[in-house]
């Protein structure tokens, strides 16, 4: 009778022991799973955060080769051509001539882009002067198109 209640308790304990341990590897399990998922999008959201700052930097840098004596008008074209400049497909960039060589006489930009610099640029047509330094750019890149790298419109 001592030997069956023994063995009776023993078998529970090492069922019980055997369930705690079980459900300690599969803790141990999602533990892990848990830290390699969380390393995986800590290491996309860091590079996400640089390309962020790398798209602010270049856009920041982009015109300081620029001068500064810039018209109010062409002030306004710059900024707009700065603010839109991203895209996903080869699609949605197009080329404007912008009739100033401070600016640049070509630029590539996205459709919302486009849509505001030629609204731009038909209310002030009567004061845009084409100068002879653009139309030689123009003549010379004919052959340009607007494509889409790294999510930026260029040409």
């Amino acid at each position: 009778m001592f030997y069956r209640t023994a063995f009776k308790w023993l078998t529970i304990t090492f069922i019980a022991l055997a369930a705690f341990l079980i459900v300690l590897l599969f803790l141990g399990y999602l533990l892990k799973e848990n830290e390699i998922t969380t390393t995986k999008l800590k290491v996309q959201l860091e590079l996400e955060a640089y390309q962020k700052q790398e798209k602010e930097n270049r856009r920041k840098n982009m015109f300081s080769h620029m001068p500064t004596s810039l018209s109010p008008l062409e002030k306004s074209q710059q900024e707009t051509i700065a603010n839109n400049l991203s895209c996903q497909t080869d699609k949605q960039c197009f080329l404007l001539h912008t009739h100033s060589k401070a600016i640049g006489c070509v630029v590539t930009v996205n459709t919302k882009g486009a849509a505001i610099l030629l609204k731009v640029y038909s209310k002030n047509e009567n004061q845009r002067l084409l100068s002879n330094d653009c139309q030689q750019e123009y003549n010379k890149q004919r052959e340009l198109f607007a494509q889409c790298i790294n999510s930026q419109c260029s040409f």
